[in-house]
């Protein structure tokens, strides 16, 4: 498993990435380079997870966390050394998959790792299932506003507009809402 550790201060780095390797010699541990941002050392490592250390709440980092996530979704995992409710709040809406208080005394981190990839992927997951319902929802929207145009500009009924829509999509071979679009926008330019 590649390991990314991120942390400003990197004596601290170092010790986080020697106790991760004692845990587990093959973690592949690498330390995001002072100066470089996260983007870029994700870029440049290509990890299974990003491990976020700090001593105390940051919201920099955050914003660093939050742009990987609009960017590149990868499970975070974050070690603090102070109890914050709304810091750890705003980590979770930043996309941290996993937030732990008590950075210098690092657990066992297989346990806390295997957890934060599982929550990490069911949470990829709802959102691929949630973008489809949408798009499935958008599409059916399309449809029923193109079936409600030729019903009230064509006269016809509601299941002759859908046979309408079918027919020509089956004749183009292209999917009903691609045609259900195209009538849409034709019929706006007609009247434009």
């Amino acid at each position: 498993m590649k390991i990314l550790v991120a942390d400003i201060d990197g004596s601290r780095a170092g010790e986080l990435c020697a106790r991760l390797k004692a845990q587990d010699g093959a973690f592949a541990v690498t330390v995001v380079d002072p100066g470089e941002n996260l983007l870029d050392a994700v870029g440049r490592v290509g990890p299974d997870i990003v491990v976020v250390d700090m001593a105390r709440p940051d919201r920099d980092g955050l914003d660093s966390v939050r742009t990987l996530n609009a960017s590149q979704m990868l499970p975070v995992l974050m070690f603090i050394d102070e109890d914050d409710p709304d810091f750890m709040e705003a980590a979770i809406e930043a996309g941290v998959s996993s937030y732990h208080v008590g950075g210098a005394a690092l657990p066992a981190i297989k346990p806390i790792l295997r957890t934060a990839l599982a929550v990490f992927q069911r949470m990829r997951g709802l959102q691929e299932q949630l973008a489809e319902a949408q798009e499935q929802i958008a599409a059916r929207q399309t449809i029923d506003e193109a079936k409600r145009l030729l019903m009230a500009q064509d006269k016809m009924s509601e299941p002759a507009a859908h046979r309408f829509l079918q027919r020509r999509a089956m004749d183009q071979q292209r999917k009903i809402t691609e045609i259900a679009a195209a009538l849409l926008r034709d019929r706006k330019a007609e009247e434009g």
